[in-house]
């Protein structure tokens, strides 16, 4: 459920609205430059979530160690991808020589 609530955080602070959090998922794509394995990455977490949360919900055969392990390495990446890029850009930007 910490996984799904990252993902809620992550859209809120990138923008992306929509009345549910898979229909935030769908716009933080066209919000941010990231790879559309990630955004359907984060849609199957969701799903997760759910069913981590919801016992009548079987997206999943199980939530084990397995699901949570891959989900929180898959969660790492999306974080990755969403604000350090940027920052290792923007570094390695101003390591440039001015122009003359």
């Amino acid at each position: 459920m910490m996984i799904r609530k990252t993902l809620e955080e992550i859209c809120l602070d990138q923008g992306a609205e929509g009345p549910n959090l898979q229909q935030r998922i769908a716009a933080l794509g066209g919000k941010i430059v990231i790879p559309r394995a990630l955004i359907e990455g984060m849609d199957h977490l969701r799903l997760l979530g759910n069913d981590a949360a919801h016992v009548e919900i079987r997206h999943f055969q199980v939530v084990s160690q397995q699901e949570i392990e891959v989900g929180i390495e898959f969660t790492k990446e999306i974080l990755r991808a969403t604000y350090q890029y940027d920052e290792l850009l923007s570094r390695l930007a101003s390591l440039r020589n001015p122009p003359a």
